[in-house]
């Protein structure tokens, strides 16, 4: 017969898992969210929310778990805010591209910032009507970066002969 106590060795909870689950979510937060948009940051959400969840269970188990929900929280506070983010640059970056006339081609494919650069990325790939869309596109998007790196000059460095 054994001699070990079952019910003080049945661990409640995974914190390593919890832990993994965290970094995860907020790597794919931080470095899919300008691409895919709200999904990505949906499935940031969901992997912090799963690591949130697993350290609760492992805490209330014992003293471990800490780790697992502060890396959950971290993976949900960042899919929110980077979502909101990625959507409010990538609206801005629709209406500046109409705006300035130098993206014309990014400014037709963009019509769904919520989906990232992917919508417009996948439209220019599936564009029948012109052979080399992704190129025009890649080209719009440098155009695109240049023009907004001069209108952001402060206004001593914009105006001509001064300093």
């Amino acid at each position: 017969m054994s001699t070990v106590n079952t019910e003080t060795s049945v661990k409640n909870g995974h914190p390593v898992t919890g832990i993994v689950l965290g970094i995860a979510g907020i790597v794919v937060a931080l470095l899919t969210t300008l691409l895919f948009g709200v999904i990505a940051g949906a499935v940031a959400g969901a992997l912090g929310l799963g690591a949130l969840l697993l350290g609760i269970s492992a805490r209330k188990g014992g003293r471990r778990g800490i780790g697992a929900i502060v890396a959950g929280a971290l993976a949900l506070v960042l899919a929110v805010t980077m979502t909101f983010a990625s959507v409010g640059t990538m609206k801005k970056l629709k209406d500046t591209a109409a705006a300035s006339g130098v993206a014309p081609t990014f400014a037709r494919y963009m019509d769904n910032p919520y989906m990232g650069l992917s919508s417009a990325l996948i439209k220019a790939v599936n564009d029948n009507t012109s052979k080399d869309a992704v190129k025009t596109l890649q080209n719009e998007l440098d155009a695109l970066n240049t023009y907004m790196a001069n209108n952001e000059k402060p206004a001593a460095e914009a105006v001509p002969g001064a300093a």
